[in-house]
């Protein structure tokens, strides 16, 4: 599975979002969330939510926000000097991110302001995702890692580890033979 199917199952994978005004009868696609009262909890697409949150219609839920400050705090938690730790991330930790920063991209084109917040938070991302490649190369690299562990990778980064470990333990077989594989 590439990055690109991650993102169509993410963008049609249900979340919640909550809405913040009652919706036009205009489709009877709608009908379930026209239902749904101003500040009820709805669940639909993320493609859908998206979409409403940009109309007006319904905000996303603080715990489904990525900004500057969630950003900052995983970066610290993944910066820790001592720390070969991997922490978890949400599952879908990358596609909010992709979405986050082309939104940032688009808002400092006439927003300087949302300029430097583009420019902060791109620093952040490439220091949260070079550590965690470093940490994942060294779990690719380790002979037997604990499932724990690899739990909490996100999907993507699950890929690369078992990208990495396969191309390590056939670099050691060819190099060493096998009886120093591990």
């Amino acid at each position: 599975m590439s990055v690109e199917d991650v993102d169509f199952d993410f963008e049609n994978a249900q979340t919640r979002i909550i809405l913040t005004r009652e919706i036009p009868d205009t489709s009877p696609k709608l009908s379930r969330i026209l239902a749904s009262k101003m500040g009820q909890e709805v669940e639909v697409p993320y493609w859908t939510a998206r979409e409403l949150v940009q109309l007006g219609y319904a905000r996303f839920r603080e715990e489904d926000v990525l900004n500057y400050n969630t950003l900052s705090k995983i970066h610290w938690r993944e910066t820790i000097p001592a720390s070969r730790q991997l922490p978890a991330l949400q599952a879908n930790f990358y596609c909010l991110l992709r979405r986050h920063v082309t939104d940032l991209q688009e808002l400092s084109k006439q927003d300087q302001v949302k300029l430097r917040e583009l420019e902060r938070t791109e620093s952040l991302v490439r220091d949260i995702v070079n550590c965690r490649i470093r940490k994942i190369v060294s779990l690719a690299a380790s002979p037997t890692p604990s499932e724990e562990l690899i739990q909490v990778l996100t999907y993507e980064e699950r890929i690369l580890y078992l990208i990495l470990n396969k191309t390590i333990m056939d670099w050691k077989t060819k190099l060493l033979g096998s009886a120093l594989k591990s």
